[in-house]
């Protein structure tokens, strides 16, 4: 996270008070995540939907993108371009799906 979040900065050894507030913020999103989220089978839903597609056509498309050496060629990094459109338009329809079915669910007939 702290590379993520300050990559330039100093090595987090050397600062007590990025290393405090990084995990404060973290144990408070996992306290949330916790106490909201109301089975751990729908938050298995989401994580699985977006790692699938992550694993099994961002990634690979990035590294292609990416290419130091000049090996792809034009026609692979179009390729790699439509990949990535394709995952992200792919993802968002199951995110909408997990979640239309959560709140289809959690909205039925009340007593």
């Amino acid at each position: 996270m702290d590379g993520l979040l300050f990559p330039s900065a100093r090595p987090l050894v050397l600062s007590n008070t990025r290393f405090a507030c990084i995990t404060v913020g973290l144990i408070t999103v996992i306290f949330l995540g916790a106490n909201f989220i109301p089975s751990i089978w729908d938050a298995f839903q989401f994580i699985g939907a977006t790692a699938a597609v992550c694993l099994g056509f961002i990634f690979p498309a990035a590294v292609t993108l990416r290419d130091h050496h000049f090996i792809a060629t034009k026609k692979d990094k179009i390729l790699a371009l439509f990949m990535i459109i394709l995952a992200v338009f792919s993802n968002v329809i199951a995110i909408y799906s997990d979640a239309y079915a959560l709140l289809k669910k959690n909205s039925g007939p009340r007593a």
